[in-house]
């Protein structure tokens, strides 16, 4: 019976996986043992790279990997675990192997200025700054990586956190703003 389940999960992610590649003519690219249901939303005029043994297999919220400018780059490292997060680049969302990423938001952008006079001018400033997830990050639920930030490699952003600077190696973040409240080396 499990042998039946992987196939039949196997040919959905075939029929999918064909599907973006049908539309997005060549801007996305799926690694080898890509594992995905229904549940995958790819958009945009820009680049989708995802590694070997990605797992987007969402449970409850879609995964939703968004560019939103012709040159903007996404790439998902090998062997992550996806379940419903939106990550969206303006410029590029880059995360590394072996994370596991939770209904978080990721993205690069603010999308519109925060700037006074941003209802009148047109021209007015968007902040854009790439994000980096390192290698080994779990992101859960609910939580936000605001753009500019780099998290570290090994570190754990926790439900609902909002992290607005740069998280350091092997941490637990927390809270809003997101801030350090323990280190992964220590006991308890």
């Amino acid at each position: 019976m499990r042998k039946v389940a992987f196939l039949a999960a196997r040919a959905l992610t075939l029929l999918i996986t064909l599907r973006y590649r049908l539309l997005l003519r060549g801007r996305v690219q799926f690694g080898k043992g890509f594992l995905c249901n229904h549940r995958l939303i790819v958009r945009g005029p820009g680049r989708v790279v995802i590694g070997p043994g990605v797992n987007a297999w969402a449970h409850q919220e879609p995964t939703r990997l968004v560019t939103t400018k012709r040159d903007a780059v996404l790439v998902i490292g090998a062997n992550c675990r996806l379940n419903g997060p939106t990550l969206i680049a303006s410029e590029r969302v880059e995360v590394g192997d072996g994370c596991i990423i939770g209904s978080a938001v990721v993205f690069d952008s603010d999308f519109h200025s925060v700037q006074r006079d941003r209802r009148t001018n047109p021209n007015a400033p968007v902040r854009r700054a790439p994000v980096v997830i390192e290698p080994n990050v779990w992101i859960a639920g609910q939580a936000a990586v605001l753009p500019g930030v780099t998290v570290g490699r090994d570190s754990v952003v926790a439900f609902r956190a909002v992290v607005t600077r740069d998280v350091p190696a092997g941490v637990i973040v927390a809270g809003n703003p997101a801030r350090v409240v323990r280190r992964l080396d220590e006991q308890g």
